[in-house]
């Protein structure tokens, strides 16, 4: 461990101000590959708020490291810093207020955030090679283990963004069952005042998906994210339970906005799926699911071989416009079978083309 102070020196006739501050000044803790996680645990422990704990380029075999709030945890950007795991739990571990996680690979296990998170950043970060279990078949134990950035309470004022997720749960993504729900990039419950942007999500289970089960549930930005070989849903918002689909073809949605509460907005997305389903009497799921009081759903690109293209689900005074919506066998804009009240389809384009753009 090295510890490098940053200061700056002033005159002597400011001494007493120097030692005053001088003991509240960041320090940057470096560790190394060669040192065992409980000498790291160490460093961490006896670090203070302010300060950056510095991981320098190299592999580093670890399981349920502990963070420390108020700190920043930063890996090479010279180099990688590569934090590895053999599946089954998190690699790192918060709870807390105050977090900064960047330029760190995750490599065989993910990020926990547990309890009443705020202020986390967790950003330019690579979440990689998560297994969904020793089999297709078996999940390991602790589920919340085969999700990239877990967060298993609320999180608010943080920032999720430009991190890159790839190869999550590759033993299900071939298979024509659903296995598990959670498995997925950024899996969470509570969101609130936080962003994620700019994320990159390449062979996943699910990319998102957030539970709003809190009151509090309010300014949440998803935006500019890129899914690729997604097998179950890119983003997934709920408001409650859902149940298991039959097949993942049926299960294979762009965007499920199955929110309870009021004035959601799902607007200039572009979901794609020019992939048919193969299989006797299969078929492809929804585009973009709704749900909620006034909700609005516009600006949006639906097109390929959806089965439907904007359902809506439980809602009262949905609107449903300016949309361009396109397939060869889409039921453009449809209710769900649930109860609906009120709604307003309106202004939207629809053809039988698979590819169309606004």
């Amino acid at each position: 461990m090295f510890v490098k102070k940053i200061g700056a020196t002033f005159a002597l006739s400011f001494a007493f101000a120097i030692a005053v501050t001088h003991s509240a000044q960041a320090s940057t803790i470096t560790v190394v590959p060669s040192e065992v996680q409980s000498q790291i645990q160490a460093s961490i422990n006896n670090s203070h708020v302010g300060d950056t704990i510095s991981f320098q380029a190299g592999t580093y075999n670890l399981s349920h490291l502990r963070l420390q709030s108020g700190r920043s945890y930063i890996g090479a950007t010279n180099g990688q810093t590569i934090v590895h795991g053999t599946g089954g739990y998190a690699l790192m571990d918060f709870y807390g207020s105050g977090l900064t996680v960047q330029h760190i690979i995750f490599d065989g296990g993910g990020l926990y955030l547990g309890g009443a998170i705020s202020g986390a950043m967790v950003e330019y970060n690579t979440f990689r090679n998560i297994s969904f279990g020793p089999s297709g078949k078996t999940e390991f134990g602790n589920w919340t283990s085969t999700v990239g950035v877990f967060i298993d309470y609320s999180v608010s004022n943080s920032d999720i963004s430009y991190n890159t997720f790839q190869n999550l749960s590759s033993q299900v993504l071939s298979q024509y069952t659903d296995e598990s729900l959670g498995v997925s990039g950024i899996f969470g419950y509570g969101f609130s005042n936080t962003t994620l942007n700019y994320n990159t999500f390449d062979t996943v289970n699910e990319g998102i998906k957030i539970f709003f089960d809190h009151a509090d549930g309010k300014n949440v930005h998803i935006n500019n994210n890129t899914f690729t070989n997604v097998h179950r849903m890119a983003i997934e918002l709920q408001g409650g339970s859902v149940s298991k689909p039959l097949t993942p073809w049926r299960s294979s949605f762009g965007i499920s906005a199955a929110m309870v509460g009021s004035n959601a907005i799902v607007h200039d997305n572009i979901v794609d799926d020019q992939l048919n389903c193969v299989g006797s009497g299969c078929w492809v799921g929804i585009a973009l699911e709704a749900w909620g009081n006034a909700t609005q759903v516009y600006n949006n690109t639906l097109r390929g071989y959806w089965g439907w293209g904007v359902a809506v689900g439980t809602s009262s005074n949905a609107r449903v416009y300016n949309n361009t919506i396109c397939g060869p066998a889409m039921r453009f804009v449809i209710d769900e079978p649930h109860p609906v009240t009120g709604e307003l389809f309106s202004s939207n384009t629809t053809s039988t083309a698979l590819y169309c753009s606004r």
